[in-house]
């Protein structure tokens, strides 16, 4: 199977599954209200300590400190001579940032009724674009940090996973995500991260 042919399978079969769950989660489900009341007791018990962790979490990943993670990242590779990984960071966060402009179109989720704070984005709710392209980003480094000593690749997993977990809470008390979002989110990260080292592994090609 073709890169071409073998992204445009999974991508698809991602934007299929994101569209059934988020018509559900709209449709039979009601919205889900228990994640409506979620959204308002972070705000609720939320201070001003929690407001400047949600800020700049969330901050950390709009378009452009995202993309100028990637570029570190893709700089770091050239210069570990690591050329056929190179271009993974930026095909991983392109494959996430397609799967959610798709899918978010298709499904037409309404942002949490709660005050937004941070970036405002154009597109609906489900699923999380920014928590789908950082997790694809972090996959990516994860794997990178293979050249460490071993202690020091763990840790980068963990504070990678710490990272992204905090993302993930502060889209829901800035109000601009639900937990299924975020959720999603994940999942689309995981998959796209995945894919895109596939594609441009040394095997990745036609068979």
């Amino acid at each position: 199977m073709s890169r071409i042919l073998r992204a445009a399978t999974v991508v698809g079969g991602l934007v299929t599954a994101n569209v059934l769950t988020g018509r559900l989660i709209t449709g039979p489900l009601r919205d889900l209200p228990v994640e409506h009341r979620l959204n308002h007791d972070l705000r609720r018990r939320g201070g001003d300590t929690a407001r400047r962790l949600a800020a700049a979490a969330s901050q950390s990943s709009d378009t452009a400190p995202a993309v100028g993670m990637a570029v570190g990242l893709t700089a770091l590779l050239l210069a570990r001579g690591r050329r056929a990984e190179a271009a993974v960071p930026a095909l991983a966060m392109a494959l996430a940032s397609l799967t959610h402009v798709t899918s978010s179109a298709l499904v037409g989720r309404p942002r949490p009724a709660l005050e937004r704070l941070g970036t405002r984005q154009p597109t609906s709710s489900f699923p999380s674009g920014h928590v789908g392209a950082m997790t694809a980003l972090a996959v990516v480094l994860g794997r990178a940090a293979d050249i460490l000593p071993r202690t020091a690749a763990v840790s980068v997993r963990v504070g990678l996973v710490g990272y992204l977990g905090l993302l993930g809470c502060s889209r829901l008390y800035n109000g601009q995500h639900y937990a299924s979002d975020v959720l999603a989110g994940y999942v689309n990260g995981c998959a796209c991260g995945m894919l895109a080292r596939q594609l441009l592994s040394s095997d990745g090609g036609d068979r």
